[in-house]
């Protein structure tokens, strides 16, 4: 199959199929909104360490600085779209109730759906994959009008698609720890403090996490704060004050963090949307 792209500086879809099998999950957050559609094949998708094994024609939706990743599980072809896109180009106005879906808080099913065999959300793929024929003048409008369509349909199919999880209790415990991550990202977050907070060993407690989620708790704050520090740099702070703000004590640490999470220094204007 012809792999599809569609690359604007406010959106990209990325229709294509992979055919080699991974050994663990790749694992990133980012600061834009994901919506991820599988069409066949054996993966597993982690999600703030919830597991989830996606049955054909899928979606999940993953919300900015949220920590996921796949892992293609045999050689049989792994087909899927990648959605993402920012907020902002959607209409400020239309801007919460269509982006609702995707904050599990707001969200009755949570963030996984089916799609009956690709009749309710897949046509609306179809639609912006097809937008790539359009004149270049009226291009970007086509795309927003029909990325509006998709996430209407899935506001609708909010409360009538089944959701299904693989949650084990362990998973359950890591989603506590990972929501007290997330409250104090920008603290100073020692595994002895994590230790007697949640009462569990420090060599259980990293295992644990290491087995729902397929990296280290250091791993998985580093990135959440990079992720922030380069949202609030796109938003007119400084590298410096921007580092400072997320938890970090010092610019060498926070340059050398940076360049390893996101591949170019603070000082570089580039802000790619990956393509899972």
């Amino acid at each position: 199959m012809e792999s599809i792209n569609i690359h604007t500086a406010s959106l990209i879809l990325h229709h294509a199929v992979d055919e080699q099998k991974t050994d663990q999950y790749a694992l990133h957050c980012h600061n834009f909104y994901e919506v991820f559609y599988f069409i066949g094949g054996e993966v597993s998708y982690l999600v703030e360490g919830r597991k989830y094994v996606p049955e054909p024609h899928s979606i999940l939706l993953i919300a900015p600085h949220v920590f996921h990743g796949v892992k293609i599980e045999s050689d049989i072809p792994y087909e899927r779209i990648s959605l993402h896109f920012v907020p902002s180009f959607l209409p400020p106005e239309h801007q919460s109730v269509l982006l609702s879906p995707f904050h599990v808080a707001n969200c009755s099913s949570g963030i996984y759906y089916t799609d009956n065999s690709n009749t309710i959300i897949y046509p609306y793929f179809k639609q912006l994959m097809d937008a790539r024929f359009a004149d270049e003048a009226i291009r970007e409008l086509t795309l927003r009008v029909r990325l509006e369509a998709l996430l209407s349909q899935i506001l609708m199919s909010n409360y009538s698609l089944k959701g299904v999880s693989d949650i084990s209790s362990s998973t359950v415990s890591v989603s506590r720890i990972i929501t007290y991550l997330n409250d104090h990202i920008a603290d100073s977050i020692r595994l002895d403090d994590l230790s007697a907070n949640f009462f569990i060993s420090k060599h259980h407690l990293n295992k644990m996490f290491r087995r729902a989620t397929g990296t280290t708790i250091g791993n998985y704050v580093t990135h959440k704060r990079i992720v922030m520090a380069q949202n609030l740099m796109l938003q007119g702070q400084s590298a410096n004050c921007a580092a400072t703000a997320v938890g970090f004590h010092d610019y060498s640490s926070f340059y050398r963090a940076y360049k390893k999470v996101l591949g170019h220094a603070p000082s570089d204007k580039h802000t790619p949307i990956p393509l899972n």
